[in-house]
C-alpha cells in the first residue's frame, strides 16, 4: 500500500499553538510523510486556497473552521480525506464557560451552528477527551462514529525533567496557565489564603489573560502574602520556573468546560516529574488515577485544595511516587511521539 501523505492547513503560529506543534511533531516522529502549511496574515485563506490546489497530500489534517470550509468546498477537486481538529468547541467555550458572547445572541447561535455542522463537513473530527466527544453527540446531534479523542499531551522536548538547586526554606506551589474561568484560580487564591500560617508554602502563579486584573484584586483584598504573581513567561522559560515547584495545580474551575478536557498544563506537569493536584472530573479520570499518578480533589473547593497541598508536603514518599508513576504515564501515553502514533492509527483507518 502507497504511503499516505499528510499535509496540515491552518493559520495558526506554531511556536504559540501547542497542539498543532505537537500532532506535527507526533506524526513526523512515527514516519508520516507529513507537510504544513501555515498562511497568517494577508491573503491567508487565498494562500490556502492555491496551496491544496497542489493535490500533494492523501489526506488534508486542518484546523479552524474557515480553512475546514475551503478545503470541504475544494473536495471535489483534490478528491482527498479530510480530519478537522476541531480540539474543542468554540460555542461552549465563549458562551458557557468564558462567557464573552450571550447565550441567546446571534452571536452564539451562529457559533452553535459552526461547530454542529464543521463536524459534518469532516471525514473525521478529532477532539481532546471522550467527554468533549460525548459533549458533542449530546449538544449537536452528531455521529458519535465520525469522532475520535486525541489527547493534547505535551512537547517533551521542552518539558522534561530537570535538575536545579531547590530553595530548601520554601515549600513551592506551582501554577502556570491563562487566566480563564476553567482554570478556577479563585480557588488556588483562597486556598493560599488558608494555608497562610505555615511560612514554607509559597504560591507562584505563572501567566495572563481574562481574568487576571480580577484574581490580583481578590489577592489584594484578602491580603494575601504567600503568592507571586509571575505574569506571562515565554515557554521556552517556563520549564525552569515550573522546575522550582514543590507540587503543582491543573485546573478547578466550576464550569462545564473543566469537565471535558485534560488540560496542557497537565501533561507538561507530568512531563517535568512533578507531583499534579487537580479536580476530580470525567475528563481528567479517562487518563489518571488518584494517588497513583496525581492527586485529585473537589472542583471549586479552596479547602480541599490546600488539604492536598499538606497531604503531598507532609508525605514526601508520596511525592516521589506520584511524580514518578506520572512521569511513567506520560511516557506511555502523553509523550508527542505516543499522541503522533495514536494519530497515526486513525489516519490508516480512512483507507
Amino acid at each position: 500500500m502507497k504511503e499516505k501523505r499528510v499535509l496540515m492547513l491552518g493559520v495558526y503560529n506554531i511556536e504559540d499553538y501547542s497542539r498543532g506543534r505537537i500532532l506535527y511533531k507526533g506524526l513526523k516522529a512515527n514516519n508520516v510523510k507529513t507537510s504544513i502549511f501555515l498562511a497568517r496574515n494577508k491573503n491567508k485563506y487565498l494562500k490556502i486556497f492555491k496551496r491544496i490546489l497542489r493535490k500533494d497530500f492523501e489526506i488534508l489534517l486542518v484546523t479552524g473552521k474557515f480553512v475546514l470550509v475551503l478545503s470541504w468546498l475544494l473536495k471535489f477537486l483534490h478528491k482527498k480525506k479530510i480530519i478537522f481538529d476541531a480540539f474543542i468547541s468554540d460555542y461552549d467555550n465563549l458562551v458557557n464557560d468564558r462567557k464573552l458572547i450571550k447565550k441567546n445572541s446571534l452571536k452564539a447561535k451562529l457559533l452553535w451552528l459552526g461547530d454542529k455542522y464543521s463536524c459534518k463537513l469532516a471525514d473525521k473530527t478529532i477532539l481532546d477527551t471522550k467527554e468533549h466527544i460525548n459533549y458533542f453527540v449530546r449538544e449537536f446531534k452528531s455521529n458519535k462514529n465520525k469522532f475520535k479523542e486525541i489527547y493534547i499531551g505535551a512537547d517533551e522536548e521542552i518539558f522534561k525533567p530537570i535538575k536545579i538547586k531547590k530553595d530548601k526554606k520554601n515549600f513551592i506551589v506551582s501554577f502556570h496557565g491563562c487566566f480563564i474561568p476553567l482554570q478556577g484560580i479563585e480557588y488556588i487564591i483562597k486556598s493560599a489564603k488558608l494555608l497562610e500560617k505555615d511560612k514554607e508554602i509559597k504560591f507562584e502563579i505563572i501567566g495572563a489573560g481574562q481574568t487576571f486584573k480580577e484574581m490580583t484584586n481578590l489577592s489584594k483584598n484578602l491580603n494575601i502574602t504567600n503568592i507571586d504573581f509571575l505574569g506571562f513567561i515565554e515557554i521556552n522559560k517556563l520549564p525552569k520556573i515550573i522546575a522550582r515547584g514543590d507540587v503543582c495545580l491543573g485546573i478547578f474551575g466550576n464550569t462545564e468546560k473543566t469537565q471535558k478536557v485534560i488540560p496542557n498544563k497537565a501533561f507538561e506537569i507530568i512531563a517535568m516529574k512533578k507531583p499534579l493536584i487537580t479536580s476530580y472530573t470525567p475528563a481528567i479520570n479517562e487518563f489518571f488515577t488518584n494517588e497513583k499518578n496525581c492527586i485529585l480533589c473537589k472542583v471549586a473547593d479552596e479547602k480541599e485544595i490546600a488539604k492536598s497541598i499538606i497531604k503531598l508536603k507532609d508525605n514526601l514518599k508520596l511525592r516521589e511516587s506520584i511524580s514518578l508513576e506520572g512521569y511513567n504515564l506520560f511516557s506511555k501515553k502523553g509523550s508527542y511521539k505516543k499522541i503522533g502514533k495514536a494519530l497515526k492509527e486513525e489516519l490508516n483507518k480512512l483507507y
